[in-house]
């Protein structure tokens, strides 16, 4: 039965009996180092990586060095032990799952279909060994696997995506200052209107300079027609006195025609005029 892992986690692979988990001895770092049980610390010689190869066959390997959980001389009697090995793709580097009781599994090998054991069933002694054997549903062949170290990667994303809102909330507070400079457009529309207020006065006032040279028209119309009345009365009053300087000389000449004693004295130029001008004027009648 093909298991789901999680091939970028760690694993710690824990004897259901005592607790304690495989580890690579002396955190050795060699080809065929072996394989024993120890007190759980977290030490990355007890974590394991479980991925998948094909079908239902996983390989299983060290976080410290790397190499692959391996079966001695590629054993498949009981017995064989485990070690540690670069990984080479063999039927020894390859293993299954199967389900047991109380959430444990048991770990069989692909080449021989034999279980993951603990020599003399040892499974409370740190430093016991691993080997295989055949199975026999023994509490020492079950094993609890628990994810001992979540990926870093993914938190590091999360704490990413935690932090992005905080640009969007500065941007919000730019786009509250930027209604600022229509406010001032427009008060500057507002005050637009006053040049047409000046035109409007300027307008107003223009027709003042028709109305002068009306007022000059009349001025002079009225000072024509003043002369020229006065002209005709000055000439009426001039003809009128000219005809009473003539009935004048009339009344006098009768006068001077009736009764009047002539006188035997010289007349003197005035007088001679002034007969002269008594005959025109009897000559006139």
């Amino acid at each position: 039965m093909k298991q789901t892992f999680d091939e970028a986690a760690w694993y710690a692979i824990a004897a259901k009996i005592g607790g304690k988990v495989i580890e690579i001895e002396n955190a050795s770092t060699d080809n065929g180092a072996a394989v024993c049980l120890a007190d759980a610390t977290g030490a990355d010689q007890q974590l394991w990586s479980i991925r998948h190869i094909d079908g239902k066959y996983y390989k299983i390997v060290n976080k410290h060095s790397g190499k692959a959980l391996d079966i001695i001389s590629m054993g498949v009697v009981n017995g064989a032990n485990l070690q540690q090995w670069e990984f080479v793709g063999g039927d020894s580097q390859m293993w299954f799952f199967e389900e047991k009781d109380g959430g444990a599994v048991a770990i069989k090998s692909a080449l021989s279909a034999k279980c993951i054991d603990v020599v003399g069933m040892n499974a409370e002694i740190a430093g016991a060994r691993l080997q295989i054997w055949v199975d026999v549903n023994g509490e020492n062949q079950s094993w609890i696997l628990t994810v001992a170290e979540a990926p870093a990667a993914p938190v590091v994303e999360e704490a990413v995506k935690v932090e992005e809102p905080v640009a969007p909330v500065v941007q919000e507070a730019a786009k509250v200052e930027e209604p600022a400079a229509p406010v001032v457009q427009e008060a500057a529309k507002v005050e637009e209107p006053a040049a047409p207020i000046v035109e409007e006065a300027a307008k107003a006032e223009e027709p003042a300079a028709p109305a002068k040279k009306t007022t000059r028209k009349r001025t002079t119309s009225t000072a024509a027609k003043k002369t020229t009345t006065t002209r005709k009365k000055a000439t009426s009053t001039t003809t009128k006195k000219t005809t009473t300087r003539k009935t004048a000389a009339k009344k006098t000449a009768a006068a001077d025609g009736e009764e009047k004693p002539k006188r035997t004295t010289r007349k003197t130029k005035a007088q001679r005029e002034a007969e002269a001008a008594a005959k025109a004027a009897e000559e006139t009648k």
